[in-house]
């Protein structure tokens, strides 16, 4: 990552995670930063990403009731 802003934006986004302890946020165990990456060891959790969720849905966007049926 060589733009500074947003190298602080993912350095701030990795002590929020750091601090995170909730049973339906996944973990954040280690972050690991080299000369061009980052890379995040996380919780795995089985049945898909996020990602290709949201990709499934119009729009991409989640409703405040998937929302809540999706992370609880």
């Amino acid at each position: 990552m060589k733009e500074i802003q947003r190298k602080k934006s993912v350095r701030r986004e990795i002590k929020l995670m750091e601090r995170l302890n909730h049973p339906h946020i996944i973990k954040l165990y280690e972050a690991i930063e080299t000369e061009e990456h980052v890379i995040l060891v996380l919780e795995y959790i089985s049945g898909g990403s996020t990602h290709g969720f949201l990709k499934s849905k119009p729009n991409r966007r989640m409703t405040k009731k998937t929302l809540v049926v999706f992370y609880c």
